[in-house]
């Protein structure tokens, strides 16, 4: 998945959110924010950009499983898409990570 991708999943889960008036979602979309903006200044390449995505899909995994964040047909539809796109990225980082050697 590309950066463009990436940016475009992130904006429309963001703009799905907008709607929620919750202190938690809010943290949500703060940091996709920043997130977005990073993705489109390029200032996170690889591993620290899969950092950045990793930390949107933990906030918002946590606040699905204490039942503070229910997602309708379309949201899930978007944060799948953004949720297996970050592990597809974040397995890659792994194995590029651990082939290379260190002393």
């Amino acid at each position: 998945m590309n950066t463009q991708e990436y940016i475009s999943l992130l904006e429309a889960f963001r703009l799905s959110l907008t709607a929620e008036n919750d202190p938690e979602v809010n943290k949500i979309v703060d940091r996709i924010n920043e997130t977005v903006a990073n993705l489109k200044t390029r200032k996170y390449h690889a591993v620290a950009l899969t950092s950045q995505l990793f930390d949107v899909v933990s906030l918002v995994e946590n606040l699905m499983a204490f039942n503070v964040l229910n997602l309708n047909t379309f949201q899930s539809k978007v944060w799948n898409k953004l949720r297996d796109a970050t592990y597809q990225r974040y397995t890659k980082d792994v194995n590029l990570l651990n082939f290379i050697p260190f002393p």
